[in-house]
């Protein structure tokens, strides 16, 4: 407890009384995104789940290659998270080449609904 001064610990004397606890403790806050708690749960960093090579180690060549403003923008796109994003890398070139990607193969790269996110993402026109 010492080394995490941010921890709290509850204590209840049952079940019901830690879920009475916990919908007050909710009763204030937003729902909780899965994903994004799932991502921030990893113990890599984002730049090295991104720069390990097929090896499984980080070359300095990997750095060097790696175009950060390009990565960041990918990291922004819908359906893309640490996980598919390293496939995302390695099968295209640039952001336009999977921009021009069918659907399926989209899926295939990225996963069923990452994939299917990021074909609507790319196809749907500015205005509705």
């Amino acid at each position: 407890v010492m080394h995490f001064p941010k921890l709290r610990i509850l204590w209840s004397r049952s079940p019901h009384e830690t879920l009475k606890i916990f919908k007050k403790l909710k009763r204030n806050h937003e729902e909780v995104d899965v994903d994004k708690a799932v991502e921030i749960g990893t113990n890599d960093t984002l730049d090295e789940l991104l720069l390990v090579g097929t090896d499984g180690y980080v070359d300095d060549e990997d750095i060097s290659d790696v175009n950060d403003a390009a990565k960041r923008m990918l990291m922004r796109l819908p359906g893309i998270n640490v996980h598919n994003a390293r496939k995302v890398m390695t099968e295209c070139e640039s952001i336009q080449q999977l921009s021009e990607l069918t659907r399926d193969e989209l899926k295939r790269i990225a996963g069923p609904v990452a994939g299917q996110k990021l074909f609507t993402f790319f196809r749907q026109p500015f205005t509705a």
